[in-house]
């Protein structure tokens, strides 16, 4: 996939010379494809197949959209004063520039999809029968997932299948339900023509990534039967195409990248296209500007070695907070005491010089995650998709950005199961293959009590998925977002930690009832600080804002209720 880069670059250009011209139609170019015959060899039909997957590199802020998401829900948190701050703490508008983007970039892959398969006809007798199948397959699968994303965070929306005239440009929305049915149809259709192969570094989609995304679709609109079905048939390719990754914080960084348990990833290639995520993840003192962090309140999700919260867990020792966790804590967030880009990180206000590792014998340097005016905030870091492998160039990553894995289809298993009724042995197995791992090696669930495991699968999700862009639509699907989206954005006590720990509820969520905070703009050695005020109105938030240009070019299009015209 990454080889092909170049050749969507061409595509998008191809695409402006594609006009055609009644006094011309007999004048095809001689140097590139007409707009009257494009489309007709193998050759082109590849080279725009690979031109759909554009939208994959869809970005905000010059990084990939996926993990954008966490950064506007509870587990996160944007620093720049920017479009992307105002969703998260509440304050969308229809003129929102990162929403219309969003959703610019995403329609525009679905333009590009819908003009293959309106046009590919062209080449079918010239093309070999497995080719054109799969090459139709494939981009049946990116409108399929770019439609999954618009309507997660819109709604219903326009339903387009086919290029349309500027006279068919106004088009109702369809409803949210009727578009479901239709990506449930087209992803178990196109399954049949796509390679059971899975090569996680080739980018292109299989079968396998079908029925993952079917199973996520499924799952987060209540329809179980097809999200257990949709997920059996991964699983049922576990151990040749599909397995858990032994090592789990490999699968975020350059070291993991071809890592089985990955089923579909946008890929990127240095010197071709590439993103900024170190620099918004990576951390002052390794040249990283941290634009991106997670909450506080997201440190103390995790379970204590002992499977129990650390509210409850005779473990947890609230001066050092950090010990005789989840793994997985240490391997999501870069935690004080850590190493993490090669440098000592430490957030306590007194640490004002630490240790570079990164030199050879390593050296004792001004530590800026404690003395910088733009540094932490919240006193914690994304340690996911920021590879010390990046750290010179901050600006020029091509670490590829998972869409879907395993371990999320297992997950998306398990709570179908659990919602449907249907709690058996299958189920405990599919949480404990994620909990055990062996660089995690979790107490494993045991309990078969429906409402405790529907929780515990809800805490998991939170555990494993952290930092890659799904919490938003899993506390907007379980409608907490009302909840734990009018909570304030915490950062850490600068000299301190609390005395206690905070009360930790059913879906894995800090409060900090008891534990000191400060007002909002107060600067406060043994206080929790406060990084920012959210407000979530449960009548309007839960969906985003139709983009005014989109209204006003569309007329038949109306605004989702709460944001006026």
């Amino acid at each position: 996939m990454k080889s092909n880069i170049k050749q969507i670059l061409q595509t998008l250009l191809l695409a402006t010379l594609l006009v055609s011209c009644d006094d011309y139609i007999e004048r095809y170019p001689l140097n590139n494809p007409s707009d009257a015959t494009f489309l007709s060899s193998e050759t082109e039909l590849n080279m725009a197949v690979t031109g759909c997957y554009n939208a994959l590199w869809t970005k905000v802020q010059s990084m990939p959209f996926v993990p954008v998401f966490d950064q506007i829900s509870d587990i996160g948190w944007d620093r720049n004063g920017s479009p992307l701050q105002a969703v998260g703490r509440g304050a969308a508008d229809s003129s929102n520039g990162d929403l219309l983007g969003l959703w610019a970039d995403l329609y525009e892959g679905i333009a590009k999809c819908n003009y293959v398969l309106t046009n590919m006809v062209r080449g079918e007798e010239n093309i070999p029968t497995d080719v054109y199948n799969q090459s139709k397959a494939e981009v049946r699968f990116l409108r399929a997932l770019y439609y999954h994303y618009l309507i997660e965070l819109w709604g219903g929306v326009p339903l387009v299948t086919q290029p349309l005239t500027l006279s068919e440009a106004n088009v109702p929305r369809s409803s949210k339900s009727q578009i479901v049915d239709f990506l449930l149809t087209e992803l178990e259709e196109c399954a049949n023509d796509l390679p059971v192969e899975n090569n996680p570094t080739n980018g292109r989609a299989t079968q396998g990534a079908a029925w993952a995304i079917a199973s996520r679709i499924a799952l987060y609109n209540e329809k179980w039967d097809i999200a257990i079905s949709s997920a059996q048939k991964v699983m049922a390719l576990e151990g040749t195409e599909y397995l858990i990754h032994p090592n789990y914080m490999d699968l975020f960084q350059y070291a993991g990248q071809d890592s089985k348990e990955i089923i579909f990833s946008a890929q990127f290639l240095k010197g071709e296209q590439t993103h900024s995520m170190f620099r918004f993840f990576g951390t002052r003192n390794a040249k990283g500007h941290t634009n991106k962090k997670p909450s506080y309140q997201t440190a103390d999700s995790w379970e204590c070695i002992d499977g129990l919260q650390i509210d409850e867990s005779p473990l947890y020792d609230p001066q050092h907070p950090f010990e005789n966790r989840d793994p997985r804590l240490g391997y999501t967030l870069a935690l004080p005491g850590s190493i993490y880009l090669g440098f000592q990180y430490e957030t306590h206000g007194d640490s004002t010089y630490c240790w570079d590792y990164n030199q050879d014998p390593p050296k004792r340097i001004p530590n800026l995650e404690a003395t910088h005016a733009y540094a932490t905030f919240t006193g914690i870091g994304w340690r996911k998709y920021a590879d010390n492998l990046d750290r010179l160039a901050v600006n020029d990553c091509d670490l590829n950005m998972i869409v879907i894995r395993y371990a999320e289809v297992l997950l998306n298993y398990a709570e179908a199961k659990i919602a449907s009724g249907s709690i058996d042995q299958t189920v405990l197995d599919a949480i404990n293959k994620i909990r055990q791992r062996p660089t995690v090696e979790m107490p494993p669930i045991t309990t078969t009590d429906p409402e405790a495991l529907k929780y515990a699968v809800y805490r998991e999700r939170k555990y494993e998925l952290a930092g890659e862009g799904l919490r938003l639509f899993d506390i907007r699907r379980w409608k907490i977002a009302e909840r734990v989206m009018n909570l304030p954005v915490l950062g850490r006590m600068k000299r301190s930690y609390p005395a206690i720990a905070p009360r930790v509820d059913e879906y894995g969520t800090s409060y900090y009832d008891e534990i000191p905070i400060a007002e909002q703009g107060e600067s406060s050695d043994f206080k929790m600080r406060v990084v920012e005020l959210r407000s979530f109105n449960k009548d309007r938030d839960y969906l985003w804002p139709i983009p005014y240009i989109e209204l006003d070019t569309n007329t038949a299009m109306e605004q989702n209720p709460g944001y006026g015209n």
